[in-house]
């Protein structure tokens, strides 16, 4: 067995091809296992543990450590702090400690222990466990919610798998990516649109895309800025059976309401609700830590499109929209758009609906 051995500050520790031995001691280092059977242990500091092929144990410290644990059955040990996990590939053994974990990436085999201390409440998101067109139940111990085993069924409705688990406040299923946008040519995952192509609107037929802007964010993104977590929108949460399959979406994106309380507290039969205002409805919650895409459609105007086959705005650009995409999208936009550089040109971008606040939402979505 190869030992490396860091030193007190920030350090970069690569393995070799054989059983490696790699301790960081102090400071935010980077231990990579690489083949072989690894025992990575990053000592104090917030590490980022990558453990490569064969069956590696990974020990974190009371900080925030990342874990990759790559091919092989791995054993994963957070020991405290707000830990993020990635099992990979294997059965996979991953314990959490103290603090607000997260485990995704999970596959069927793995065992998964969030524990208990500190400012506990541990996630799995179990979206990459899903074999393809199956799904996943879960069933918890009667006795104490916070553990109980996910049960995997394959598109036949046949037993695939399954992934137990304790001290575990929340399984989210998430969804399979590629939201379905509604086309002259069918419907087309949005990650698939150029500009150009032609989107139905509800208001004003087929128009073109002017734009098309996208932000990718990894589960530890979400973590350190948690406002910005998408919203899981489950199959049928919005009646009459949409939308058609579960959707991700930015918090606030705003999504058509139309029921007769919009009539009656807004006079208008149609209302834009942003996301995050959607929450208190069953079947729409706030998704914690995974990597994901917000990508953003813009047309000549702000539309209302048709998002597996339910209708949600486009990319409206008003000053909060624009600041949260990057500085070369934003360059990007006032090349095409030069009049939003100033107040008057972003206010004539106007919303397509109009848009209730976090109250009114309340009072036409109870």
């Amino acid at each position: 067995m190869a030992d490396i051995t860091g030193t007190p500050g920030a350090d970069s520790l690569p393995g070799t091809d054989e059983d490696d031995r790699i301790t960081g001691l102090d400071g935010n280092d980077t231990l990579s296992g690489g083949a072989g059977n690894d025992l990575l242990d990053g000592g104090p500091g917030a590490d980022l543990y990558f453990g490569g092929a064969g069956n590696d144990t990974l020990i974190g410290s009371a900080e925030t450590d990342d874990f990759f644990g790559g091919d092989g059955d791995d054993v994963l040990i957070g020991n405290g702090g707000g830990d993020l996990f990635n099992g990979g590939a294997g059965a996979d053994t991953m314990t959490g400690g103290d603090g607000r974990d997260i485990f995704y990436n999970v596959t069927a085999g793995d065992v998964i222990d969030g524990g208990e201390g500190g400012e506990d409440f541990d996630r799995i998101n179990a979206e990459s466990a899903i074999p393809s067109g199956g799904s996943l139940r879960v069933d918890r111990d009667p006795d104490n919610i916070e553990n109980g085993t996910i049960r995997l069924f394959d598109a036949d409705g046949n037993a695939a798998g399954q992934i137990d688990f304790k001290n575990i406040e929340k399984v989210v299923p998430c969804f399979t990516p590629g939201t379905m946008i509604a086309t002259p040519r069918g419907q087309v995952a949005v990650e698939n649109l150029q500009v150009g192509d032609r989107v139905i609107t509800r208001d004003n037929g087929l128009q073109a895309i002017r734009w098309i802007g996208r932000r990718d964010l990894s589960a530890r993104d979400f973590l350190d800025a948690p406002h910005l977590a998408p919203v899981r929108i489950g199959k049928g949460a919005l009646g009459n059976d949409l939308p058609e399959r579960a959707l991700m979406v930015s918090p606030n994106h705003r999504m058509l309401v139309a029921n007769d309380k919009t009539a009656l507290y807004f006079e208008e039969r149609e209302v834009l609700v942003a996301a995050k205002h959607l929450t208190g409805v069953p079947g729409i919650d706030i998704v914690e830590a995974v990597d994901t895409a917000y990508i953003h459609l813009m047309f000549d105007q702000h539309e209302v499109i048709l998002s597996d086959g339910c209708w949600s705005e486009s990319f409206q650009p008003g000053l909060q929209s624009l600041a949260g995409v990057g500085n070369a999208q934003r360059l990007e936009l006032l090349e095409l758009f030069p009049e939003l550089a100033t107040h008057e040109g972003v206010a004539r971008y106007a919303p397509a609906r109009t848009v209730a606040k976090a109250h009114e939402a309340a009072l036409v979505l109870r």
